[in-house]
């Protein structure tokens, strides 16, 4: 596995970025999950960083090889997590008329089960990096999954103004670097998930320009930040991204009052789940959460970086 890895940098990167676009496009999941479980977090958060500060400095000559390198990883990451974010959405959104599987209640628990497991088995990668887990880790992981429970206790609703989508551009795309608040929980929050999903797949630019530019000034805050911490309290900021992942749960229950896509929907409680669903549907809803436990142990000893 080793040699193959120093063969095909990158093919094995944009293999990277085809789980994390995949992983981005379900509410609940970030590509900082996906990066975390297989060991590339920090080299993303440090490529990132050198690439914004080379151009924050003025393009200084003794950053251009630490600047090449970092181009060399993000381009095949950034690549394979937009071809996965444009396909998966097409078949996981949809359009109105043909919702997608995460939007029919036929389909989408057993989605939402397999990430479920996955996040869940998961929360250890960070958690483990902790060497001597104090009264303070253990604060900020419950305070990292409280986080997540008061962002979806009181989600909102915005109109769809050019602000806005600046706005959910900041939010979404530098949530798509935290474990458990994905991007696309925070657009579903926002009520705009299915808008800019099929912005995307009808190429509708002037929304997308908006929204990326949004992401463009989140970032710019946002990944310095993050690579202060990483490299000053690192054990603190991976129990607060543990919490993250923890809280994500939340979302990811595979039972709810609808999978609509417009907004975040109410988890139901185990007796309304066994009313509305049959035996055999939650013995396969079982399975498939079952092999979401298993995909970690795949993507952790078959594809992982470390």
């Amino acid at each position: 596995m080793d040699n193959n890895k120093s063969q095909n940098p990158v093919f094995q990167t944009f293999g990277y970025g085809l789980l994390m676009g995949i992983a981005d496009s379900v509410p609940g999941v970030s590509g900082g999950t996906i990066a975390l479980i297989i060991g590339i977090y920090h080299k993303l958060i440090k490529s990132l960083s050198f690439f914004i500060n080379f151009f924050k400095e003025g393009f200084p000559s003794k950053s251009y090889n630490t600047f090449l390198k970092a181009v060399y990883f993000l381009l095949p990451l950034g690549f394979g997590i937009i071809s996965s974010y444009y396909l998966v959405t097409r078949i996981l959104v949809g359009p109105d008329e043909s919702p997608g599987f995460l939007r029919q209640s036929s389909t989408a628990p057993y989605i939402y089960a397999f990430f479920f497991g996955l996040v869940l088995i998961s929360i250890k990668e960070p958690w483990k990096a902790v060497s001597s887990p104090s009264f303070k880790n253990y604060f900020l992981l419950f305070l990292g999954a409280f986080l997540i429970y008061l962002y979806t206790a009181f989600p909102s609703s915005y109109s769809d103004s050019n602000f806005m989508l600046v706005i959910c551009g900041a939010l979404a795309l530098t949530a798509m670097l935290l474990p458990g608040i994905s991007g696309a929980l925070v657009l579903l929050a926002l009520g705009q998930y299915t808008h800019i999903a099929n912005s995307v797949h009808n190429f509708d630019l002037e929304p997308l320009i908006f929204f990326l530019f949004g992401g463009v000034l989140g970032l710019i805050t946002f990944v310095p930040l993050m690579n202060f911490f990483l490299n000053n309290y690192n054990e603190y900021t991976l129990s607060i991204l543990a919490g993250l992942m923890l809280g994500s749960l939340i979302t990811l229950w595979p039972w709810k009052n609808n999978y609509d896509g417009e907004g975040l929907s109410p988890n139901l409680g185990f007796r309304e789940i066994l009313d509305n669903f049959e035996v055999l549907e939650l013995v396969f809803t079982l399975f498939i959460f079952i092999l979401g436990l298993s995909s970690s142990y795949v993507l952790k000893h078959y594809l992982s970086d470390n």
